[in-house]
C-alpha cells in the first residue's frame, strides 16, 4: 500500500503508510470506550503519585481527546523506538532508507546490515531500549506536569505503553527485536543462515501459540499479528536463505545477454506473429540503443484484431523496468526485482543495454544452486564465481 512522506528526521525520511491513516482513528476510538478508559485509568493510579479522577475523563468529549492523544503518541513512542535503531545502526555505517509507520507499528529499512553478530544485537537492542528510555521520561513527567486528569491519564499510560512495546518486542520471533537478538546470539557459534532458520523456527512455533490463545480470548488483533508474526518468520528464512545462495555472485553471471527486442514502430500484428514463432512473451521495446519500455503478451490482448495492423508497440507497451549494472550483486538484483514487482531488470553498462535478468533466470540459478549443495563444500560449474 502507498507511502506518503511527511518530513525528514537526522536526514531519514520518515513515512506514514496508507494503514496508520486507517487505522489511527480506529485506535483513537478503542481506547476512548469506557472499559479502555478504566482499565488505562487504574494502571496509572497504580503508578502516578497524584491519582486520576476518571470521572472528569469519562464526561463530555475527553475520551476522544484522551483516545486521539494517546494514539498519537503510541506512534510518536513507536517512532523514536524505530529512531533507535537506526542510530545506533548508523554509528556502524548501515545506511536508513527510511522509516515506515503503519498498521502493525513502525519498520526502519536498511540496506545492507553487516552479518556480524554484535553488531545485529546493538541494533535490534536499540529500539526497546529506546522504548524504555521514554517510558521512564513519561514516568518522570508524572512528577513534574499539572495535575489536569487527562494529561496524567495520557502521559501515564504512554509511560506503561512504551514500558510494554519493549517487551513485547523483545519476544523471540521475527520481525520483532527479540527474533533479530536471538537470531545474533545464535549466531556466535553458529552460521548466520543456519541462525535465522533457528530463530525464524521459534518464531513460527511462538506464532502458532499466539494464534491458538487468540482463538481461545477472541482476540482478533492478536490473531493477526500472530498470521504476520508466522509469514514474517517465514520471509526472513527465505530471504537470509537466497543471501546466501546468491553470496559472490554477480549480475554478469546470472543474466541473458541474447535478449530478443522489438522497436517501438512494431505492430502489434506483428508482435503476435514473433510472440508466436518464438515463443516468447515479453519483448523489451528498443530505440537508438535504450529500451523504452516492455511490450508482453497481455499488453497487446485488449488490442481489437482489426486494429492490430495499425496499432504498435509504443502504444501498448508497459514502462522500462529497473536496471541494475552487469557488476552488481546477484542478490542486490533479487531484492531490486522484488522492490518494482516485475519479472525483469535491465542490464545497463555506460548507458547501453547489454542484458536482462528475468525471474525465470532466476528461479533456473537457485535450482542449480540448491542442487550443488552448501557454497563452501561445492565447485561452481565455470562461469559461476
Amino acid at each position: 500500500m502507498r507511502n506518503v512522506e511527511i518530513g525528514r528526521i537526522t536526514g531519514i525520511p520518515i513515512r506514514l503508510n496508507a494503514t496508520l491513516v486507517v487505522f489511527l482513528p480506529l485506535l483513537a476510538w478503542l481506547i476512548s470506550r469506557e472499559a479502555q478508559l478504566l482499565f488505562y485509568a487504574g494502571v496509572v493510579n497504580s503508578i502516578s503519585p497524584r491519582s486520576i479522577d476518571v470521572a472528569v475523563i469519562q464526561s463530555g468529549n475527553m475520551p476522544i481527546l484522551a483516545g486521539v492523544a494517546t494514539a498519537i503518541g503510541l506512534f510518536v513512542g513507536v517512532l523514536l523506538h524505530e529512531l533507535g535503531h537506526s542510530w545506533v545502526a548508523r554509528r556502524y555505517d548501515v545506511t536508513i532508507a527510511s522509516i515506515t509507520l503503519w498498521i502493525f507499528g513502525g519498520m526502519a529499512h536498511m540496506e545492507d546490515l553487516p552479518e556480524d553478530w554484535d553488531i545485529e544485537l546493538y541494533v535490534a537492542i536499540a529500539g526497546p531500549v529506546m522504548s524504555v528510555l521514554v517510558g521512564a521520561a513519561c514516568y518522570v513527567l508524572l512528577f513534574v506536569l499539572p495535575g489536569q486528569p487527562v494529561v496524567l491519564f495520557v502521559v501515564g499510560s504512554l509511560a506503561v505503553i512504551n514500558v510494554t512495546l519493549a517487551v513485547f518486542n523483545l519476544i523471540p520471533a521475527f520481525p520483532m527485536d527479540g527474533g533479530r537478538v536471538l537470531r545474533a546470539l545464535l549466531a556466535r557459534s553458529q552460521p548466520y543462515a543456519e541462525a535465522t532458520q533457528t530463530a525464524a523456527t521459534v518464531g513460527k512455533l511462538i506464532a502458532v501459540l499466539m494464534a491458538v490463545f487468540a482463538v481461545l480470548a477472541f482476540a482478533p488483533l492478536l490473531l493477526l499479528i500472530a498470521m504476520f508474526v508466522y509469514i514474517a518468520a517465514g520471509a526472513e528464512s527465505r530471504t537470509t536463505v537466497l543471501r546466501d545462495l546468491f553470496r559472490g555472485l554477480t549480475v554478469r553471471e546470472l543474466m541473458s545477454t541474447d535478449v530478443r527486442t522489438v522497436t517501438p514502430e512494431t505492430t502489434v500484428a506483428a508482435f503476435v506473429d514473433r510472440v508466436v514463432t518464438e515463443r516468447t512473451t515479453a519483448y523489451p521495446v528498443m530505440e537508438r540503443g535504450t529500451v523504452t519500455g516492455v511490450v508482453t503478451l497481455d499488453s497487446v490482448q485488449k488490442v481489437p484484431l482489426e486494429a492490430r495492423d495499425s496499432t504498435t508497440v509504443a502504444d501498448v507497451m508497459g514502462p522500462t523496468p529497473p536496471t541494475v549494472g552487469p557488476d552488481a550483486d546477484a542478490f542486490d538484483a533479487l531484492v531490486t526485482m522484488s522492490s518494482a514487482r516485475g519479472d525483469r531488470i535491465l542490464v545497463v553498462e555506460s548507458g547501453r543495454f547489454v542484458g536482462q535478468i528475468t525471474s525465470a533466470d532466476l528461479v533456473r540459478m537457485i535450482e542449480v544452486l540448491q542442487g550443488l549443495g552448501p557454497r563452501d563444500e561445492m565447485e561452481l560449474p565455470d562461469g559461476y564465481a
